[in-house]
């Protein structure tokens, strides 16, 4: 029985027993939590404490670095919707972030709010500035976790911070919430051939309030250029930047999907050594927390937009590029795909020009499915499982052509103290392999990885940007059978923060 038979039949049942016992109520969906990260910026150490006399699950954090705690910024743990509150006799100045399926986190007594009421933020992104405002005795992060309204004992990185110290300068807690995580970011595959000479580049889009886009152009055996900037306003915070070919001339482009109350779509076009100044290509698209992503659905040559609306729907919808728009506002190719808590992503699986999207549950080994719908060039078919045991937990899934036979396959990324690259080749109906080790050092806790044609050789590499503080850039190349040995090919790009493709 399907995920989504089993969902309508468990409505059904509810449905029934409302009718049949008027005081029995159908349980809430308990959706998987975000994976939360420190409230606090990347690299700092803080240590916290609770209460006895809290009744809520809160912890409070101050800092234990040497830094102020007063001031410091508080970063966003996961992706969401964010709401302004003010309690003057409480919580002082707060903010509360919708994450989607029931999951919100609260941030109490800022100082000042970082960004406008409404917006759409990242994991990583400045929310505010920690104070003690309301009722505090002195500066300090108070950081909630609740599930429809019902306090959560916080995880942070998936793991439980219970039992909660009585005081500080007990328990410590260093923040690897550096701006850019796979589990908040699906990004599973998005082409950056910016030239058009057959082999990715790489891009880095700052944010921020200059929102510049530089590029790293391949030569084949390393990337040229440190500071060359293709554009000098795309991308702003809390903005999701992707690219595709969207007018089909062979040169990659960049979109920014901007959520909010907006939900814009604006494209800039690739000169081939720039990108031209930014156009509205769709202006209601991808909303709120819904994921985007880029592909060729309908098989023409142009990429295409998607946005997966997760939450309590979990509805697919797909815009088409004309060549100089996105075409289609409530176009659903799929009402049941891409849960809260699954990674989607998209890729041509089949072979069939026509790209075809793709769900990575994530749970722990008896639940990490890879699910696939096959595009029709006008929907997506019905969901059938790929693969039963692929990118547990927290690893990161990607996907690409990695042995050049013109099917998309899927890699995970362990992005631990293994650093393990695990693939799965398509055979145009399922992945095979469920153990095969591509690499087994490549991508520690805190760096990025990702696919791409670097050499043009027709085979999708492995990419890693370091972050932190060295800034590297490291590929792998693929020899259809394996990915060989990681050398650097850029030593500055792509800060922390930044998104980096």
């Amino acid at each position: 029985m399907s995920r989504r038979t089993m969902t309508n039949l468990f409505r059904v049942l509810a449905a029934s027993a409302v009718a049949a016992v008027a005081v029995v109520v159908a349980p809430a969906v308990a959706y998987a939590a975000p994976n939360f990260k420190a409230p606090f910026p990347c690299g700092q150490r803080w240590t916290y404490s609770h209460h006895s006399a809290e009744v809520r699950l809160a912890l409070d954090f101050v800092r234990a670095d040497g830094g102020v705690t007063n001031n410091t910024p508080q970063v966003a743990s996961a992706d969401g919707v964010v709401r302004h509150h003010s309690q003057p006799s409480g919580a002082g100045n707060y903010i509360v972030i919708d994450h989607g399926g029931g999951w919100t986190t609260y941030y109490f007594h800022l100082n000042t709010f970082s960004v406008p009421n409404g917006a759409y933020v990242r994991q990583g992104q400045q929310i505010g500035l920690t104070g003690s405002t309301g009722n505090s005795s002195g500066a300090h992060i108070h950081y909630e976790q609740l599930l429809n309204g019902v306090g959560q004992t916080i995880r942070i990185n998936g793991v439980s911070l219970a039992p909660y110290p009585g005081s500080y300068h007990q328990r410590y807690l260093t923040s690897d919430n550096c701006g850019q995580s796979a589990a908040a970011r699906p990004m599973g595959g998005s082409p950056t051939d910016f030239t058009g000479d057959g082999r990715d580049d790489i891009v880095a889009f700052t944010h921020g309030s200059l929102a510049d886009v530089y590029v790293s152009t391949s030569t084949g055996s390393g990337f040229a250029g440190t500071s060359v900037k293709w554009n000098d306003f795309f991308g702003l915070s809390g903005e999701t930047t992707l690219t595709g070919d969207f007018n089909g001339d062979g040169r990659d482009d960049v979109v920014a999907f901007t959520h909010g109350t907006l939900a814009d779509v604006h494209v800039a076009l690739s000169t081939g050594t720039a990108f031209a100044g930014a156009t509205k290509w769709h202006d209601w698209f991808a909303p709120g927390a819904e994921v985007p992503a880029v592909g060729d659905f309908n098989g023409d040559g142009r990429d295409d937009i998607v946005t997966f609306t997760r939450g309590s729907t979990n509805d697919v919808f797909v815009a088409l590029s004309n060549g100089s728009a996105f075409v289609g506002t409530e176009q659903k190719w799929h009402d049941f795909f891409g849960l809260n808590g699954e990674f989607p992503a998209v890729g041509d699986v089949n072979g069939d020009g026509r790209d075809d999207i793709i769900v990575f549950t994530q749970g722990p080994n008896t639940l990490a499915d890879v699910h696939v719908a096959l595009s029709t060039g006008s929907g997506f078919g019905a969901s059938a499982k790929w693969h039963d045991l692929f990118a547990v937990g927290n690893e990161q899934p990607r996907v690409g052509d990695i042995n050049g036979d013109g099917r998309d396959d899927i890699v995970t990324f362990t992005c631990d103290t293994n650093a393990d690259v695990y693939a799965a080749t398509s055979t145009g109906t399922s992945f095979a392999g469920t153990t095969v080790k591509w690499h087994d050092y490549f991508c520690t806790a805190g760096e990025f990885p990702y696919l791409g044609d670097f050499n043009g050789d027709g085979r999708d590499d492995i990419i890693v940007f370091t972050k932190g503080t060295t800034n590297d850039v490291h590929v792998a190349l693929s020899t259809g059978t394996t990915f060989g040995p990681a050398t650097k090919w850029h030593d500055y790009f792509g800060l922390n923060g930044e998104t980096t493709l």
